[in-house]
């Protein structure tokens, strides 16, 4: 049986012959976020009531420790025909990278444990990656050295955590070209 995360968009597949109860409740090895799956459904359908992405609605990662950061550019973001996914940390974007990499990575500099400037080197060595757009963002870090130093390390442009949610969505509308 094939699921969907209704969080991140992220298929799996799963074997139900291991239970008998009609509903579980699984945690998305992507996002770690908790949805109840009906058992029931036709071997090989996707689960009823679950969104399932338009293939060519490109998805966004955005990257930042802070939870109610994410849920804020989320909903900024929410009118705009994309999948939006999210991280707290470089290590569980890195995961997301490598199992569903997006179209457009929004990366906040200051994050625990591996920085941003990390996750962008070891981006730049990954050549399946190099088709991802990014824009790195930070509240603390501003100006034009952080933006060329960002850009050397394979950013497409430097948002200040200052901005205005029209802004986000232009800078997000103009990256993705749409």
């Amino acid at each position: 049986m094939i699921i969907v995360c209704p969080e991140c968009a992220s298929r799996y597949k799963i074997d139900p012959s291991g239970t008998n109860k009609k509903v579980v409740r699984i945690k998305c090895p992507g996002c770690a976020h908790r949805f109840d799956v009906d058992l029931l459904s036709e071997p090989g359908d996707i689960e009823a009531g679950m969104p399932v992405p338009a293939p060519d609605q490109p998805s966004i990662l955005v990257v930042d420790d802070a939870r109610f950061f994410r849920e804020m550019i989320k909903d900024i973001l929410g009118d705009l025909p994309v999948r939006i996914m999210t991280a707290a940390d470089a290590e569980e974007a890195w995961r997301l990278l490598q199992a569903q990499p997006p179209r457009l990575l929004l990366l906040d500099l200051n994050i625990p444990g591996r920085s941003g400037y990390d996750l962008l080197r070891d981006i730049q060595q990954a050549a399946d990656l190099a088709e991802m757009k990014i824009l790195v963002m930070s509240g603390v870090q501003r100006g034009d050295e952080v933006s060329a130093r960002v850009s050397r390390l394979g950013a497409d442009g430097f948002l200040s955590k200052s901005f205005t949610p029209k802004e986000l969505q232009d800078r997000v509308r103009s990256i993705l070209a749409f």
